[in-house]
C-alpha cells in the first residue's frame, strides 16, 4: 500500500472523531505533518479525551501522535477532590478482579493518582478502567507496579509464542528482548492498532513488569 499523504490522514481522523458519539468534534482541532497528528483543543471530561486519543490510533497512515487536549468540565459536572477520591475508592472496591486493599488513591486538581502493587497487567488496567468513567476526573496516572514471578527466557518464550498464535500481528517483524521481567518489543508494524496490540500480547504474558514498544509504524 502506499503512503497515505498528510491530508487523507486529516481527514480520516476528523471522519473517525465524529464517528464516534462519545467525542464532540466542534472543540477539537487536528494537525497532521508528515504522518504525525497532534490533536489540541478541549472535551469536557477524561474519557472524551481517551476515546479521542484510540480513535487517531485507529486511523491508517497515522505515524506518530501528539495529545494536547484539555478537559474543562461543564460547571455542573465539577467535583471536588474529596469527591472524586471517595468515588474512586468505592469504583475500585466494587471491581471483581481488583485487589483494591494494595491501591492507594491520590486526587489534586481533579487528577487521579494510583499506586501499589498488583500481580497481573489486567488487574493494573481495571483499576485504571474503574475510575477513568467519573465525573469531574481531568486525568489518570497510573503507577501501579507489577511483581515479577518468571525468568526473563520463560517470559520471552512466552509471547514470542503468543506472538506466533495471533491473527492480528506478523510475528516476524517483531523482536523481543526481556531483562526480569521488564520487556522491549522492536520492529515494524503497518498500524498504530497493531502497535498497541503487540503491547496487549506483550503485557498478557505472567511475568513481566514493563513493556517498552520501540515499534515503528508505517509502510
Amino acid at each position: 500500500m502506499n503512503k497515505r499523504t498528510d491530508i487523507q490522514v486529516h481527514k480520516d481522523v476528523l471522519d473517525e472523531l465524529g464517528f464516534d458519539p462519545s467525542i464532540d468534534i466542534s472543540q477539537i482541532s487536528v494537525a497532521v505533518s508528515d504522518g504525525i497528528v497532534t490533536l489540541s483543543g478541549s472535551v469536557t471530561n477524561f474519557y472524551e479525551k481517551w476515546n479521542a486519543e484510540r480513535a487517531v490510533k485507529r486511523v491508517v497512515g497515522v505515524e506518530g501522535f501528539a495529545e494536547e487536549l484539555s478537559v474543562q468540565p461543564f460547571p455542573k459536572t465539577e467535583q471536588s477532590d474529596t469527591d472524586i477520591a471517595a468515588a474512586a475508592r468505592h469504583a475500585i472496591k466494587w471491581g471483581v478482579s481488583v485487589p483494591d486493599e494494595d491501591i492507594q488513591i491520590k486526587v489534586e486538581n481533579g487528577i487521579i493518582t494510583l499506586e501499589g502493587q498488583v500481580d497481573w497487567h489486567y488487574q493494573m488496567k481495571n483499576v485504571y478502567s474503574a475510575v477513568l468513567y467519573l465525573r469531574g476526573v481531568k486525568g489518570v496516572n497510573n503507577l501501579i507496579s507489577l511483581k515479577p514471578t518468571l525468568s526473563s527466557a520463560d517470559v520471552r518464550e512466552k509471547i514470542e509464542a503468543a506472538f506466533k498464535r495471533s491473527a492480528y500481528l506478523d510475528s516476524e517483524h517483531i523482536y523481543v528482548t526481556a531483562q526480569g521481567g521488564n520487556i522491549t518489543l522492536r520492529g515494524h508494524l503497518p498500524t498504530w492498532t497493531e502497535r498497541e496490540s503487540a503491547s496487549r500480547v506483550a503485557w498478557n504474558a505472567g511475568g513481566v513488569i514493563a513493556v517498552n514498544n520501540e515499534i515503528t509504524v508505517g509502510y
